[in-house]
């Protein structure tokens, strides 16, 4: 996999959703946790409320149950808000807002997870996921002129640009956002990509491109294999964000 000095990763997020029930935490983790959250000193717990709606079939037809299920979410922070793990009895998941590298990012889910799990035997995983958000954002004064098709394609693959060389480029622009979803049978992607625009509907004044990568399987995964699928969802989102963008933007960030 290809290297840089720079990057353009906003946030990544690797979340585990268990099988309602089989992880019954009902206030803060247990103290043994606490050697494991040393470098999460920052924390706070929030009270969260959940609806499942199940469909049941009846002689009459169709039965909507709905129920709401109320948790306590604890958030455990880095210095800085810069890292996040949070744990309730729904989920676990670890975002990320300066991107240090998979490998300590991956290390850090599995050890918390790895520890709930010997707390909580019963633990499964209905739904595992791996997310990476790059803001492509290029303000330099020698990034070109124009924030249409003509101005991305050297940074974009063209063949992600059809909507916006579709639309003229006068400056009017508020915003174009695409999805592309992938199924792989058990293992699925969404990919969303284009210009987000924080002031929309004010037109687009921002040299910006997103490009969001969501991996994820929603079927149950044994805690065992939670590595090697991430490792996978990894590797798929750099075959992504290559596939994605030019030589140009490569030289910009200084390959390796």
């Amino acid at each position: 996999m290809a290297h840089y000095d720079s990057n353009f990763i906003s946030q990544v997020i690797i979340r585990a959703d268990f099988v309602s029930g089989s992880v019954p935490m009902v206030n803060q983790p247990e103290e043994s946790f606490s050697d494991l959250l040393a470098d999460f000193p920052q924390r706070n717990r929030m009270n969260r409320t959940k609806s499942e709606v199940h469909i049941q079939k009846t002689p009459q037809g169709p039965v909507k149950d709905t129920r709401t299920i109320n948790y306590v979410e604890n958030n455990f922070w880095a210095e800085g808000k810069v890292r996040r793990i949070a744990m309730s009895s729904e989920y676990v998941f670890l975002e990320e807002r300066r991107y240090q590298g998979y490998g300590i990012l991956r290390d850090t889910f599995l050890d918390v997870l790895d520890a709930m799990a010997a707390q909580y035997p019963s633990l499964s995983i209905r739904r595992l996921g791996m997310r990476y958000i790059n803001e492509i954002k290029l303000p330099q004064a020698d990034a070109g002129v124009g924030l249409g098709a003509d101005f991305w394609q050297n940074y974009v693959n063209p063949w992600l640009l059809g909507g916006l060389r579709f639309a003229a480029n006068d400056g009017a622009l508020a915003r174009h956002m695409c999805t592309t979803e992938l199924n792989y049978g058990t293992d699925r992607a969404t990919i969303r990509y284009g210009i987000f625009n924080g002031e929309y509907p004010k037109p687009n004044r921002r040299r910006e491109f997103i490009l969001d990568v969501d991996t994820y399987c929603q079927t149950n995964v044994a805690t065992d294999n939670v590595s090697a699928k991430l490792d996978d969802y990894h590797a798929a989102a750099c075959s992504v964000f290559e596939a994605a963008i030019t030589d140009k933007l490569r030289d910009r960030m200084g390959r390796q």
